[in-house]
């Protein structure tokens, strides 16, 4: 899938406008299935954060769609992921994030398994003669960390996490080198009533800005100064801060996660990551998670991410739930996108950008080849 996708040719200098993905991307539920086999269960999707598996027994759940994952942090450090199945007939192991002791047990029927997966034990399986407890193992998934982010891939084909993002990792280091030593303190999944792809869009330009968030515009960012570009699979925003001479940095990596450095007046420059989840066809979770450095002024970004949740979040979820509901009208066909040529803040050209990555990866070709 990701040669296709890096192979798409992407001329947003061509036109001054394009017209975007049709209405039934974001509003027929067999498409949506489409883009959950093609997409999602192919691609790295960020899950969390090293921080949320600090030592060895700690673990978290995350999400690809509808398949739950889990990743555990081994007693040699490494993480692992798995399924959260128990091999015996399916039950979830984990409920919750948190840490155990020795192993992982079931709580259904009390089968255990050490921290990378293998049996440890099944009750009474001894009066069982040809039972091979080393035989039987969690189902594992592909997991790997990008500037302290953890990714997960449910494709056991798919390139590694560094060659898909190339450089990304190196970028983000030279503006805050500590984002792998960070701290979780505001852990925020706002509900979004959109198609998760509504809320990437959103996500991808400046040109609702003055519209919608007076606020930001008006105190945080100055958004006469908003540059974007994309490549790869990998956008770019940058921005000026009105506050001072510092800038505003966000990476979106494909398809679904958000990460910026945020310059707080005070404090300096904060890690957040975004997650755009999608639940449904028309439901989706925009999760915040906001960090701090270790013994770091938490209480100000945790002060700061509170009210950014309660302006720019709350008129970014009201927004992209409009989107969706217009998507629903029979007078909307597709989206008609304005591409100006200066890439600034009223430019639409990475959300095209993203429209050719989505169709390249749903498109005939790309189910007959997989």
């Amino acid at each position: 899938m990701y040669e296709r996708l890096l192979a798409v040719a992407c001329n947003n200098e061509s036109a001054d406008h394009s017209a975007g993905l049709p209405a039934n991307f974001y509003t027929d539920s067999g498409h949506f299935e489409l883009e959950k086999r093609q997409i999602f269960y192919k691609s790295w999707i960020c899950i969390g954060h090293e921080c949320m598996a600090r030592e060895p027994g700690n673990y978290f759940i995350g999400r690809v769609v509808d398949q739950e994952v889990f990743v555990i942090r081994n007693a040699e450090g490494q993480l692992n992921a798995f399924f959260n199945a128990c091999r015996h007939r399916g039950h979830p192991l984990v409920s919750k994030d948190g840490a155990c002791s020795r192993r992982i047990t079931c709580p259904y029927h009390a089968w255990s398994y050490n921290y990378d997966g293998h049996l440890i034990n099944a009750p009474y399986s001894e009066r069982v003669s040809t039972f091979e407890s080393k035989a039987i193992s969690l189902n594992r998934v592909r997991v790997d960390t990008l500037a302290g982010a953890v990714f997960v891939n449910l494709d056991s084909d798919a390139p590694a996490l560094a060659d898909v993002f190339p450089g990304v990792e190196d970028e983000i280091l030279s503006f805050k080198p500590n984002v792998v030593e960070q701290e979780l303190i505001f852990d925020n999944p706002f509900p979004h009533h959109c198609n998760w792809k509504a809320s990437v869009e959103n996500y991808s330009e400046c040109y609702h800005c003055g519209p919608v968030h007076g606020y930001l515009t008006g105190t945080i960012i100055d958004p006469e100064s908003y540059k974007l570009s994309a490549q790869g699979l990998v956008q770019k925003h940058i921005v000026a801060s009105r506050q001072d001479d510092s800038v505003q940095r966000l990476w979106h990596l494909w398809p679904n996660t958000g990460m910026g450095l945020y310059p707080i007046p005070n404090v300096g420059l904060v890690w957040c990551i975004r997650h755009m989840y999608p639940v449904t066809c028309s439901e989706s979770i925009y999760h915040y998670r906001w960090f701090a450095d270790v013994g770091g002024p938490a209480n100000a970004i945790r002060e700061y991410a509170k009210h950014h949740a309660e302006t720019t979040g709350v008129e970014d979820a009201a927004v992209s739930g409009g989107v969706q509901r217009g998507m629903e009208s029979l007078g909307f066909e597709r989206a008609q996108l304005l591409l100006t040529p200066e890439h600034g803040v009223s430019s639409e050209h990475v959300i095209k950008y993203f429209h050719d990555l989505v169709r390249t990866a749903v498109s005939t070709d790309a189910i007959q080849a997989d």
